[in-house]
């Protein structure tokens, strides 16, 4: 370094400071949005998802009811309304007194498919109701509709034309 705090006497310790935090900046901007650019999207479809519900009680049922609008749990956005209702009933396994395991159906207790049609886009890599939220094959999505407040599993996603 010479007297005028150069490198080289060319290069000051400023102008490399400067020079790796704005490549720091680029590096934190590519990694967090992406090599790829723009996603193409596919708007205006309407899209068909199961959510299967297990361990449902029977005297909740009345509440499943098609036409019911269904929000989101946490951020209260509306993602889509009931169009269809299906239940089974829930099994368990039990141990008998000679150890013997049996799947024993659980009294009072349901296990729910619920189709809620919405409105949405598809990406590259997933599909969304209008509001932005994420739906994909086994995600956990908590829902509330009617008096019920429920936790349950994307299990099929259909796009209809």
């Amino acid at each position: 370094m010479d007297r005028n705090g150069r490198l080289f006497g060319k290069v000051s310790v400023v102008d490399i400071f400067v020079f790796l935090l704005i490549a720091a900046i680029a590096a934190g901007v590519v990694f967090r949005f992406g090599f790829s650019g723009a996603v193409a999207r596919n708007d205006n479809l309407n899209i068909v998802y199961t959510v299967k519900i297990t361990m449902v009680g029977d005297f909740t049922l009345e509440h499943y009811v098609v036409g019911t609008s269904v929000y989101e749990r946490f951020s209260n956005n509306r993602i889509g309304e009931i169009v269809a209702v299906r239940d089974e009933p829930y099994f368990e396994n039990h141990v008998t007194n000679d150890g013997r395991i049996v799947n024993v159906e659980r009294y009072g207790t349901r296990i729910v498919y619920v189709d809620i049609a919405t409105r949405g886009f598809s990406t590259e890599r997933s599909y969304f109701t209008e509001e932005s939220f994420e739906l994909r094959v086994g995600g956990e999505v908590s829902l509330w509709f009617r008096y019920v407040n429920v936790l349950g599993h994307v299990i099929n996603i259909d796009i209809l034309e």
